[in-house]
C-alpha cells in the first residue's frame, strides 16, 4: 500500500507540473488522497463540487510490466534491472499523460458553459480521444510494448517460426 500511495503522489505531482506549465493563470492543484486525485482550482467557487479521478486503474499496469520482466530468465541481473527501470520510467510517463488527459477532459467537457466557452470542438475531441486512447488500448498495451521495446534482442530469439521447427526435426532425424 505504501508503494501505491507514493506512486499516486508522484504521478499527480508530475501531471500538475504539466497542467500548470500550459495554463494561465496557474490555478490547478492536483491532490492525491486514498488512490484518487482531487482536481482543485483556485477559481472554483467555494461551494463547488471537487472533481476526483481514480488512480487504481491508472497504476495497475505497473504490475503487468513487473510480471513481464520477472518472466524472463535472470530477471535480477544488472542488465534486466536497468531495462526494468528504464521501462518503468516510460510507463510512469504514460500514466502521467493519462492523468493529464483526464483532467483536461474534465475542463473541456464537464464544466458546462465554461467548458464550451474555453475549449473548441477540436480541443474537446482531441482531449477526449487522447483520454480514451490512453485509457483503453493504451493502458493494456503500453506494458507489453515497453517490455518488447526494451527486450527486443532477447524476445526475438524466443520466436520460433515453422521453418525453424522443420529444420530442427529434420536434423534430429539425420542424427538417428
Amino acid at each position: 500500500m505504501g508503494v501505491q500511495s507514493v506512486l499516486d503522489t508522484s504521478i499527480a505531482g508530475l501531471a500538475e507540473i504539466f497542467l500548470r506549465s500550459f495554463e494561465y493563470p496557474r490555478v490547478t492543484r492536483l491532490v492525491a488522497d486514498e488512490h484518487r486525485v482531487e482536481v482543485r482550482r483556485s477559481d472554483f467557487r467555494t461551494d463547488s463540487k471537487i472533481p476526483t479521478i481514480p488512480l487504481v486503474e491508472n497504476n495497475f499496469n505497473t504490475i503487468v510490466l513487473l510480471a513481464l520482466y520477472l518472466a524472463l530468465p535472470k530477471p535480477l541481473s544488472r542488465r534486466q534491472l536497468e531495462r526494468l527501470f528504464m521501462g518503468w520510467c516510460v510507463l510512469y510517463l504514460t500514466q502521467t499523460i493519462n492523468l493529464y488527459l483526464h483532467v483536461k477532459c474534465i475542463y473541456a467537457m464537464a464544466l458546462g458553459d465554461w467548458s464550451l466557452q474555453e475549449y473548441s470542438n477540436f480541443a474537446r475531441n482531441f482531449y477526449g480521444f487522447g483520454r480514451y486512447f490512453t485509457d483503453l488500448p493504451g493502458r493494456f498495451s503500453f506494458p507489453f510494448l515497453i517490455w518488447l521495446g526494451f527486450n527486443w534482442d532477447y524476445v526475438n530469439t524466443l520466436i520460433i517460426t515453422p521453418d525453424q521447427e522443420e529444420e530442427k526435426g529434420s536434423k534430429q532425424k539425420r542424427k538417428k
